[in-house]
C-alpha cells in the first residue's frame, strides 16, 4: 500500500541512516589510519565504507497481486511481514508494499500503472495475459540468476518450470499448488444403493472409449428409478453441460486460448461445436421436453440443488466435482463436508497435468532496480526458508486472525473455510502468494491435504501434455476473440442446457453461422499454426 506517511518515513529513514553510515565510517577510517599510517589501508576503508554505504541503502518492492483487495487490516499485517522480512539474511533493509487487487479490479488497475510508469517490481500473472506481458516486454528472463539459486531451482519440479516459460526462456517463479486432480460423479448411499449398479456405473464411466448415448442412457435410467422411489422433483444437470465444461465428461483437453485440444490430438477445437457437445445438446433438448431439466434451469443457482442438498425434496441426484485421491478417500472427504453418505466414481483412469496453470507465478518487471531482492522475495514465498513469512502474508497474524494449534495446523477465526474472502478483515489466497505446500492447515482443509497433492503430483502414471510450455498468442486474432467470446454468451448456455427443445438445432446453427461471421476460423487457424510450430520443435 502506498502512503504519502510511509514514504515520507522511508525518506527520513534514508537520510538518517546515510548520516549514521557516513560517521561510522569516518571514524573507522581514522582508526586503521592511525594503526597503519599508509596510503593503501586509507584507501581499502573507503571501499569497504561505499560497500557498507550501498549494503545498507533501503530498498522498497512494490508487490502488485490479485486477492481480495485492501482489506481492514492488510496495513498492520504489511508491517508485520516487514518487520519479520528484515530477519532473514539479504533483506534486512528491504521494504515490500503490498499491492493487492480483487479479481475484477486487478487487470485493470496493472494497465493504469503501467501507463502511468507507476513502479511495479514483483507482479503476479493470474487474472491478466502471461503471454501478452512477455510479448509487451514487462518481464525480464529469469534463467541466469536462477542458475545460481539452486535452493529455489530445486524447490519446484521440471515441468512446472515449463509452464513458467516462453519460447525457452524462464519469465516467472510458478505458484505451487496441486496440479492433477480428477473428476468425480458424486450421489448419495442411500440412492445408488437403493436404485442403481454402482460396479456397471464405474465401468462405463472408466471406460475410454464410452459414448455420449451409453452415458446418457445410464443416467436416464438412474433419474427413473429414483424418480419412481423418491418423487418427480428429482433432477440432473443437462448433458450439454457436462460435456462442454470443465467439470463433466468432457474429454482431458488442453486449453489454446479460446480453444481446446483434446488428450491424443493436435488438431484445436472450440469445445461448444465439437461431435460430443452437439450429441448432448440433442439430448439435452430432449430431456428438459421431458422434465428431467429443472424448468427454470437458466435462473436458478444449480448449487442450491447438488452438493449436501443432494438429498432434499427438491435436488439433483449426482454432483460433478474434481478432486484428489482415490474413491474411497473422495467419498470419505465429501461425505464428511457436505454431511450426508455419498459414493464418488471417478471419470478418468488416472490424472491428467495439462499445458497451462491457472496458480500462475510471479516475476520480476524490467523497470525493477533491485531483480536481486525480488528474487529473493519470492524465493522466501517458495521455499521452506520463508515459511513463516509466507504464512503471515496468507493467514495474518496470530492470536489476531488464527490460533495456532500446532507446527502445521491452525484455526482462523473469521472463516472456516480453506480460503477467506473479501469479507475478511485479512486473508491473502495462498496458490496465488507461492508454495501451497508450505501453509498452515486450518479447519477447512483435508488432513494430510499436502501429502497426497505431492503423491498424486509425483505419481509415474500421470498423464501430462505435449503442449507443455506452449502459450498461446491471440493478440493478431484479438478482435475475432472477442467477437466470438460475446455470441457464445448470447447463445450457449441456453443450448447447453437444452431449454430449446426440439428446437434446438435451429438455435444451434444460427450459432454456428454466427461465429463464423465473426471469425473463429480465423482463431483456429492462427493458433493451429502456433500448435504445429510448437509441436514441430
Amino acid at each position: 500500500m502506498k502512503k504519502a506517511s510511509k514514504w515520507l518515513a522511508l525518506a527520513l529513514s534514508a537520510a538518517i541512516l546515510t548520516g549514521l553510515t557516513a560517521c561510522g565510517s569516518a571514524q573507522k577510517e581514522e582508526s586503521v589510519s592511525t594503526a597503519a599510517s599508509t596510503e593503501s589501508s586509507v584507501s581499502g576503508a573507503k571501499e569497504s565504507e561505499s560497500k557498507e554505504a550501498v549494503s545498507e541503502e533501503p530498498v522498497t518492492l512494490e508487490w502488485w497481486y490479485r486477492g481480495n483487495g485492501i482489506q481492514k487490516d492488510t496495513e498492520l499485517v504489511e508491517e508485520a511481514f516487514n518487520e519479520l522480512l528484515k530477519t532473514y539474511p539479504g533483506m534486512e533493509n528491504v521494504t515490500v508494499n503490498f499491492n493487492c487487487y480483487t479479481g475484477a479490479e486487478y487487470k485493470n488497475a496493472v494497465v493504469l500503472a503501467q501507463s502511468a510508469g507507476q513502479q511495479i517490481d514483483i507482479l503476479n500473472t493470474v487474472s491478466i495475459s502471461f503471454a501478452e506481458e512477455v510479448e509487451k516486454g514487462t518481464y525480464i528472463a529469469l534463467d541466469d540468476m536462477l542458475a545460481e539459486n539452486g535452493a529455489l531451482k530445486q524447490e519446484l519440479p521440471e515441468w512446472l518450470w515449463d509452464l513458467g516459460s516462453i519460447d525457452g526462456s524462464t519469465y516467472i517463479v510458478p505458484n505451487y499448488q496441486t496440479a492433477a486432480t480428477r473428476m468425480y460423479f458424486i450421489t448419495p448411499k442411500e440412492y445408488m444403493d437403493k436404485y442403481s449398479d454402482i460396479d456397471a456405473m464405474r465401468e462405463l464411466f472408466l471406460r475410454k472409449d464410452r459414448t455420449v448415448e451409453e452415458v446418457a442412457s445410464m443416467l436416464e435410467e438412474y433419474l427413473l428409478a429414483v424418480r419412481e422411489g423418491e418423487g418427480d422433483t428429482k433432477y440432473m444437470y443437462p448433458l450439454g453441460q457436462t460435456y462442454t465444461g470443465s467439470n463433466g465428461y468432457t474429454k482431458r483437453y488442453d486449453l489454446v486460448g479460446p480453444l481446446m485440444k483434446a488428450d491424443g490430438s493436435n488438431t484445436l477445437e472450440y469445445m461448444y461445436l465439437t461431435d460430443e457437445a452437439k450429441e448432448a445438446y440433442a439430448i439435452s433438448g430432449e430431456w428438459y421436453e421431458k422434465g428431467y431439466i429443472h424448468p427454470d434451469i437458466l435462473t436458478i443457482n444449480q448449487n442450491d440443488f447438488c452438493s449436501g442438498n443432494m438429498l432434499n425434496e427438491v435436488s439433483y441426484i449426482y454432483s460433478i466435482n474434481n478432486q484428489m485421491g482415490d474413491e474411497e478417500k473422495v467419498s470419505k472427504y465429501y461425505t464428511d463436508t457436505w454431511g450426508i453418505e455419498v459414493y464418488a466414481i471417478p471419470l478418468i483412469e488416472n490424472y491428467y497435468i495439462t499445458n497451462t496453470w491457472g496458480a500462475g507465478g510471479n516475476g520480476i518487471t524490467a523497470t525493477c532496480e533491485h531483480p536481486d531482492k525480488a528474487l529473493r522475495l519470492i524465493e522466501l514465498m517458495t521455499t521452506e526458508e520463508g515459511i513463516e513469512l509466507y504464512n503471515m502474508m496468507v493467514y495474518g497474524l496470530e492470536g489476531t486472525h488464527y490460533e495456532k494449534i500446532d507446527d502445521t495446523h491452525i484455526k482462523t477465526l473469521e472463516y472456516n473455510g480453506s480460503q477467506g474472502g473479501v469479507d475478511t478483515s485479512y486473508a491473502a489466497m495462498k496458490w496465488i502468494i507461492g508454495n501451497t505446500f508450505h501453509a498452515y492447515l486450518n479447519q477447512g482443509c483435508r488432513e494430510e491435504e499436502n501429502e497426497l497433492a505431492l503423491e498424486i503430483i509425483e505419481n509415474p502414471n500421470n498423464s501430462f501434455s505435449n503442449l507443455m510450455g506452449f502459450v498461446a498468442k491471440t493478440e493478431k486474432v484479438q478482435t475475432q476473440v472477442e467477437q466470438v467470446s460475446a455470441i457464445t454468451r448470447e447463445y450457449a448456455d441456453a443450448i447447453r442446457c437444452g431449454v430449446y427443445g426440439a428446437d434446438w438445432e435451429a438455435a444451434y446453427d444460427e450459432y454456428v453461422e454466427k461465429l463464423n461471421t465473426a471469425g473463429l476460423q480465423d482463431i483456429i487457424d492462427e493458433l493451429q499454426g502456433q500448435v504445429d510450430a510448437f509441436l514441430a520443435k
